[in-house]
């Protein structure tokens, strides 16, 4: 966490950095809205293409609050750049397509956390910042214990992408002896507005608006009692549940096609 020099013997508010690491995507995007609009924070923004994101979110063009970090995931001394003095890091990266051999969400934490291991070496003050890892509650077997007939057509419909996610999960957790994660599972997601939400370590809910999510994982990486470390973390609605999102029967039905004839995947949509 950084914060501000005194002038003229007054201090000036603190100022608290997030790096988000994949924010191109509805959760980044909605994570940086929630954090443009809250005062006294600076946004770390990782990305590989700056156009895609000035693009999406025209408002982080020339926008004082927003440092964007633009190159190759391998690049160790920009994502360093990107985390150096972060409060908290959340780890995006994903896809909703069932792609065969899926590591999307290791490579990202395999890079970031090797670029966490050079900005420890260099510097014996080094305090790590919170990891925020979004995951799904369908790889959590207790988060999802009221779908079970759901589950099983889940689980095949996005193999690949789950798989990534216990792969990714069991190598931040071989960490915990210096880095701190949150473990964030939400169910189904819908672009929809933001409606409310809940933390929880108990529940899932479909569907959830990505808005709400990104309320729910600033919540988690923000709460100082450390209540949610180490954690797999529910987000749910506080109020009524978002609107069904139309492409999903697409996305699992695809998805199914990719588990079961994994070779066809060069030739679907």
């Amino acid at each position: 966490m950084a914060e501000s020099a005194p002038v003229d013997g007054l201090s000036t508010p603190r100022i608290t950095t997030f790096a988000i690491m994949g924010c191109t995507g509805n959760t980044g995007t909605a994570i940086i809205q929630h954090l443009l609009d809250t005062p006294n924070v600076k946004i770390n923004a990782y990305c590989r293409n700056k156009a895609k994101l000035f693009n999406a979110m025209p408002a982080t063009r020339e926008n004082k609050k927003v440092e964007v970090f633009e190159g190759s995931i391998q690049d160790v001394d920009l994502l360093a750049r990107c985390m150096q003095g972060a409060r908290a890091v959340f780890l995006l990266a994903s896809t909703n397509d069932n792609v065969p051999g899926c590591r999307i969400s290791q490579d990202l934490s395999l890079a970031t956390v090797t670029a966490l291991k050079k900005l420890k070496a260099d510097s014996d003050s080094f305090q790590p910042p919170k990891l925020v890892l979004l995951s799904s509650a369908t790889v959590d077997d207790y988060l999802s214990r009221k779908i079970p007939y759901f589950r099983p057509i889940m689980l095949r419909a996005a193999s690949n992408v789950y798989e990534d996610l216990r792969r990714t999960e069991t190598f931040l957790r071989a960490q915990e002896d210096w880095l701190t994660t949150i473990y964030i599972k939400p169910g189904g997601l819908s672009k929809d507005i933001g409606r409310g939400h809940k933390l929880t370590l108990h529940d899932e809910e479909t569907f959830l608006s990505y808005v709400d999510l990104a309320a729910g994982m600033i919540e988690a990486a923000s709460d100082t009692s450390d209540q949610w470390d180490g954690k797999n973390v529910g987000v749910i609605n506080a109020g009524r549940k978002a609107k069904f999102e139309r492409s999903t029967p697409a996305t699992i039905f695809f998805g199914l096609i990719r588990h079961y004839f994994p070779f066809l995947h060069p030739y679907l949509p």
